[in-house]
């Protein structure tokens, strides 16, 4: 069966909030990937992750903190769905915090999160507290980056959720987005969002980012089975703008 999946980055900041009205939980598809991550970044120093990070030591040493505490198995007392954990500007516009179980179950079947921990994450699948950027100089086993270790799982994954017929809306980062092997370049619609400036049409990141979270919540919201039903997309003044569309890009620009 064919579906078309709606495609996020995580965020680097995640949700303080400890209480959600969700219980429903899966486990991410590849726990066992993600184990051999975590080992070896737990044989690195919280300097090691300073440098690695390019961050401060403040946070490098959380992160580090994260990765000593880092356990199997996964459950509601110490991990929390990536849906309600992520969050950052992508999140904010998403808010599931008020979704109910029809809205849960709805993303969890056509919302997919990249991660380079996780590699592609299910809404309800439980994470524990990370950061690892895909684009972080990383090698794991014998494999240079993470992209390289990642990309075919990654993938695989999506090729089989598709099917002959379902397409990637891609509402991730570049950064993010880069893992997934060309071969599905076919079945990927871009989205960009740009504000009315007066200097033109502009794509300005961080409203971007908000953007797609925007667009994932209307899908969900809506229940959206059919692409073309996302050109409906009208949060926050946004429209759909056909003269700068094309057939895998659509282009969205907020009404003044």
């Amino acid at each position: 069966m064919s579906r078309n999946i709606l495609l996020l980055s995580p965020s680097k900041t995640l949700s303080i909030l400890e209480n959600s009205n969700c219980d429903m939980f899966t486990i991410p598809a590849f726990i066992e990937k993600s184990k051999r991550i975590v080992s070896q970044i737990k044989l690195l120093s919280h300097n090691d992750l300073e440098k690695m990070y390019d961050a401060s030591t403040k946070i490098a040493f959380l992160n580090w903190q994260r990765y000593q505490e880092w356990m199997l198995p996964f459950n509601l007392n110490n991990s929390r769905q990536s849906i309600l954990y992520f969050n950052g500007d992508v999140y904010e516009g998403l808010n599931a915090v008020d979704f109910d179980s029809s809205d849960f179950l709805y993303a969890q079947n056509y919302l997919r999160i990249i991660s380079g921990l996780y590699g592609l994450l299910r809404p309800l699948d439980l994470i524990q507290p990370y950061r690892l950027e895909m684009g972080a100089l990383f090698k794991v086993d014998n494999q240079m980056s993470l992209y390289s270790y990642w990309s075919q799982s990654i993938t695989d994954s999506l090729a089989e959720e598709l099917g002959k017929d379902g397409s990637i809306i891609n509402l991730a980062s570049n950064e993010y987005f880069k893992v997934i092997d060309k071969k599905l370049e076919d079945k990927v619609l871009h989205i960009e969002f740009r504000e009315n400036k007066p200097e033109g049409l502009k794509v300005i990141p961080i409203l971007s980012k908000r953007a797609r979270g925007l667009m994932a919540r209307f899908a969900v919201k809506n229940k959206i089975v059919n692409v073309d039903d996302l050109k409906l997309f009208d949060y926050e003044n946004y429209m759909f703008y056909e003269p700068l569309s094309t057939s895998n890009k659509w282009v969205f620009i907020r009404r003044t």
